[in-house]
């Protein structure tokens, strides 16, 4: 809340404290003059049914501004409320984000570790194929026995 702001609300808070406090006393006053000040030729006037609307006035028009305060007090808290309420909804997504960013990390980690993993089995893999090969010429290879000749044909030698 701004300073602006928080002088706003408390001359708020004191102008409502003012209004509440003298309506009463205003009431009070106001039977006073009419029976104390006003001139002796409009008492009745003010006595009868045009004072009393006139009284029904100004106490209507006290109720509204004391009504009006209060609603603008109420809008300032509602305000502080969805300000509070907007704060921790980006706190909240900035948590998730930071969540989702971490599985990410840890998700990426596991991919590199499942791929070292496999380029050492792969290498250990070629290791293995190259004593086998390695070991291979140690040992004279047997040689192929060579297939057994078949007879020739001969034909019969022509006489001449």
């Amino acid at each position: 809340m701004t300073a602006m702001a928080r002088i706003t609300r408390k001359a708020l808070d004191i102008a409502l404290a003012t209004s509440k406090a003298l309506k009463p006393a205003l009431g009070i006053a106001w039977q006073y003059a009419k029976t104390e000040v006003v001139p002796p030729l409009t008492v009745n006037f003010f006595n009868g049914p045009s004072g009393k609307k006139l009284e029904e006035v100004a106490s209507k028009l006290a109720d509204s501004v004391i009504r009006n305060i209060d609603n603008v007090i109420k809008d300032i808290e509602a305000e502080k409320a969805r300000e509070i309420k907007r704060k921790i909804a980006e706190a909240k997504a900035a948590q998730e984000k930071m969540k989702a960013e971490a599985e990410r990390k840890a998700e990426e980690a596991r991919k590199k570790e499942e791929e070292k993993l496999a380029k050492e089995a792969k290498a250990k893999q070629n290791e293995a194929a190259k004593k086998v090969e390695i070991e291979k010429p140690a040992t004279k290879p047997e040689p192929k026995p060579k297939p057994a000749r078949k007879p020739k044909k001969r034909s019969p030698k022509k006489s001449k």
